[in-house]
């Protein structure tokens, strides 16, 4: 089962946690970690740590902004364990999706999996407009 690092600025990766962990469970696999709030070590050392404890190839780190100081400082971290994937912009369809899967997930399906995820931001009222307006030609 994939090792899934969730860090971000603020709370976000644990609330993401929390909130996988109320529709998939609670997954033993899954880390969240907060910059910039009153950790006792930073965030590069705290990956360390798990790291130490997985297996690389199938490990995740998501980040909540591509550019963003955590981002940055976890591209060194990949620099150093090129067997880690680093994706920017975590939501909860791409948490959900790559904590389910049972075995190693390949480039194309990642691919897919992020693609799907980004699918699953989407203007609601555009959508509720073009119902309506449908309904209204019918």
């Amino acid at each position: 089962m994939a090792t899934i690092i969730l860090a971000s600025h603020g709370e976000l990766s644990q609330g993401l946690k929390q909130t996988a962990a109320m529709i998939i469970g609670d997954h033993s696999n899954i880390y969240a970690l907060s910059a910039f709030r009153d950790e006792d070590q930073p965030m590069t050392e705290q990956i360390q740590n798990i790291l130490a404890k997985v297996d690389l190839a199938d490990t995740y780190i998501l980040t909540d902004i591509l550019g963003g100081s955590v981002n940055n400082d976890l591209l060194r971290v990949v620099q150093e364990h090129p067997d880690l994937e680093l994706i920017a912009g975590m939501n909860l369809p791409l948490v959900i999706t790559l904590a389910t899967q049972v075995n190693r997930v390949s480039q194309e399906e990642l691919a897919a999996i992020i693609q799907e995820s980004q699918q699953s931001i989407v203007n609601c009222k555009k959508l509720l407009v073009e119902a309506t307006a449908e309904e209204d030609e019918l």
